[in-house]
């Protein structure tokens, strides 16, 4: 079961999907997101099930437009062109891999390679995370929300982000279809984690070194899967992977483990709560003389 965890390189941002894109559809301020997400969904799943393509696509954006940032050899100093386009990102829930794909035709050969394989099935809205609508600006207005699936290997989290777009003979209906859609493995199937109870009880007695030397060397048996890339995406899922005690194996073409962050930035400073919270944390220990 390899993992394949790439790197793409910095890019522009691709077009957004503004309402003057879209034909100007009419978006009022009563409008019921979380309706219009369970419509959407029913759809969505009803195809995703049958293993219909056609269908699944139907309920997405049908642009066969490619800004091309998920290009490693497309030029990034151009500017892009004027155009909207469809986005399915996908991590390890129906590929096996962090793969992000662009417009239609991709699309469409990537659910012809996976989606008989993995069978999506029992799709259902996240109701602790209900759907907003959510105005980005005077121009840019999409409804988001969560919703949760199975495959035939794991249990998955989605995220979807619908955009209205005008339609109909008149020009005055609206559809909402998917601009982007996030798939996410959570859990693998008959692969319980290691906690509580499962934990193994049996004390290492200190020799946790010896164990974790005779760990990586796979002398007598090879790992169950193969995570090609050592990047940030690639460590969490050995980490994740070792939780649910599956063996795995790390493949990095680079010399050292970050050599991937070090050869492409001059330094890294997180700007999150978390981060804060930590240096709130160090600098009290150091008043403290903790350290």
């Amino acid at each position: 079961m390899p993992v394949n965890d790439t790197t793409t390189p910095n890019t522009p941002e691709a077009c957004l999907p503004t309402l003057s894109k879209l034909g100007n559809p009419l978006v009022p301020e009563d409008l019921e997101a979380p309706q219009i997400a369970s419509e959407w969904l029913s759809s969505f799943s009803k195809f995703a099930e049958k293993e219909n393509i056609d269908g699944v696509l139907s309920q997405l954006v049908d642009s066969s437009f490619e800004s091309g940032i998920f290009d490693p050899q497309s030029d990034s100093s151009k500017p892009l062109p004027s155009g909207v386009s469809v986005y399915w990102r996908d991590c390890l829930a129906l590929t096996w891999a962090f793969r992000t794909f662009e417009g239609t035709p991709k699309i469409r050969k990537f659910l012809s390679d996976r989606l008989q394989v993995t069978k999506m099935s029992n799709l259902q809205l996240k109701k602790d995370v209900p759907a907003t609508l959510q105005r980005i600006g005077p121009d840019l207005v999409w409804i988001a929300f969560m919703f949760t699936f199975e495959t035939a290997f794991g249990s998955c989290t989605a995220v979807a982000r619908l955009v209205p777009i005008r339609s109909g003979p008149d020009g005055e209906s609206t559809v909402w279809k998917a601009h982007t859609i996030f798939t996410n493995l959570e859990d693998l199937k008959g692969f319980d984690e290691k906690i509580g109870p499962r934990r193994n009880p049996k004390p290492n007695h200190g020799k946790w070194e010896d164990e974790r030397e005779k760990e990586v060397l796979f002398e007598d048996k090879d790992p169950t899967v193969l995570i090609i890339g050592g990047g940030h995406g690639g460590m969490t899922v050995a980490a994740r992977l070792k939780a649910l005690d599956v063996t795995s194996l790390i493949i990095e073409k680079n010399e050292r483990i970050g050599d991937n962050w070090r050869a492409r930035y001059d330094a890294l400073c997180l700007h999150d709560p978390v981060c804060e919270l930590f240096i709130l944390v160090v600098n009290h220990l150091l008043e403290r003389e903790c350290f």
